[in-house]
C-alpha cells in the first residue's frame, strides 16, 4: 500500500477545531510544531483565505495561511522554507 502523498498534496497535513472567545469571535489555535516549522512567532500578522478542497468522497471548506509579517520582513527574502 502506498501512502505516500499525491502529486501536489503537502507531504504533511495538520487540523484544528475553530474555538469561539467569550465575545463570540472565531478562532482556531496552531500546534506549536507547525508554528516551530514554519518560523511563525507570536505577533506575526497571519491572512487566510477560504479553499475549497475537493476529496474523493466529499468535498469540504479549507483554509490556506500566509504570514504577511515574514513576506514583508526582509530578514526572510530570498529564503526557501522547505515544510517536508
Amino acid at each position: 500500500m502506498n501512502n505516500s502523498p499525491k502529486r501536489g498534496e503537502p507531504s504533511t497535513t495538520w487540523s484544528t477545531k475553530v474555538q469561539k472567545d467569550t465575545d463570540g469571535e472565531l478562532y482556531i489555535v496552531l500546534p506549536d510544531d507547525l508554528t516551530d516549522k514554519l518560523n511563525w512567532l507570536p505577533g506575526d500578522i497571519i491572512e487566510f483565505d477560504e479553499t475549497e478542497m475537493l476529496g474523493d468522497v466529499f468535498d469540504d471548506t479549507g483554509f490556506t495561511l500566509r504570514n504577511l509579517t515574514q513576506e514583508k520582513d526582509e530578514r526572510f527574502s530570498g529564503h526557501i522554507y522547505n515544510t517536508e
